[in-house]
């Protein structure tokens, strides 16, 4: 298996800017999704810093795909 495969496979972290082009939404929508419980919550990464699961974002896609 070569290392571009594992990166598909496995779980990673993302910054808001990549959760923004897959999901294509805005910022202030995502963040009150959150609030909402409408989208998957932020992984804390340090003080300052955090990431989302691409795993988690992509799935959410998937069912918002499926509610058509």
């Amino acid at each position: 298996m070569d290392a571009q495969s594992d990166l598909s496979t496995t779980d990673r972290l993302i910054k808001i800017g990549e959760v923004l082009k897959i999901c294509a939404l805005s910022r202030s929508w995502v963040y009150a999704a959150i609030r909402n419980h409408e989208f998957p919550a932020q992984v804390k990464q340090s003080k300052r810093s955090v990431a989302w699961s691409q795993k988690e974002v992509l799935e959410w896609v998937s069912k918002r795909k499926a509610l058509r």
